[in-house]
């Protein structure tokens, strides 16, 4: 779990404009999801595993601009936030990158910031006639340090490890904002 020192550089270059989104996409939404099994540390010290839900939904406009709604579920607890193509942060305040490079939407959150540290990337990778696609994420931490991030009920724990499993990747006509 080696944070990649490109991230940083990706979240602030990532906040532009669709970056030359594939016009097979236009007016279309990507869906992805996974599932993460974390073992984790609570501020007093104490270890144990956990697991949440992440989706994503990217709507990519008739003009090529990127809109988000990001979604994480850990146990029945629920948080959401929506994007527009312009923004930095997420509303917790994490930073946030989305973009395209080549046929590969990319997917960047920052966790520094109030205790917090390390990183997530999505990597979406589609055919050649962008009717299918795949999704990789890898999740790191900055030269050896500590992984830290909120968790919905606020309290900020270490990740101590974690596992990606049950990708998913889907396309669809429309904007799935709209219904």
């Amino acid at each position: 779990m080696r944070l990649f020192g490109l991230i940083s550089c990706t979240l602030i270059a990532g906040v532009t404009a669709a970056n030359s989104a594939p016009s097979q996409l236009y007016n279309k939404t990507v869906s992805i999801g996974w599932s993460v099994q974390n073992m984790v540390r609570d501020p007093d010290g104490k270890e144990h595993g956990g697991g949440s839900q992440i989706s994503y939904l990217v709507y990519i406009s008739s003009t090529g601009q990127l809109f988000e709604r990001a979604s994480r579920a850990i146990g029945s607890q629920r948080g959401t936030s929506e994007s527009d193509p312009n923004a930095a942060n997420t509303r917790n305040g994490e930073a946030r990158g989305l973009r395209f490079e080549g046929n590969h939407l990319v997917a960047n959150r920052d966790y520094s910031g109030a205790g917090c540290s390390g990183a997530m990337r999505a990597v979406v990778s589609f055919d050649p006639s962008y009717s299918t696609c795949t999704v990789s994420v890898t999740h790191g931490k900055d030269g050896g340090g500590a992984m830290k991030r909120k968790s919905l009920d606020g309290v900020v724990r270490e990740i101590l490890s974690t596992t990606v499993t049950s990708t998913s990747c889907s396309i669809r006509d429309g904007n799935a904002f709209a219904n």
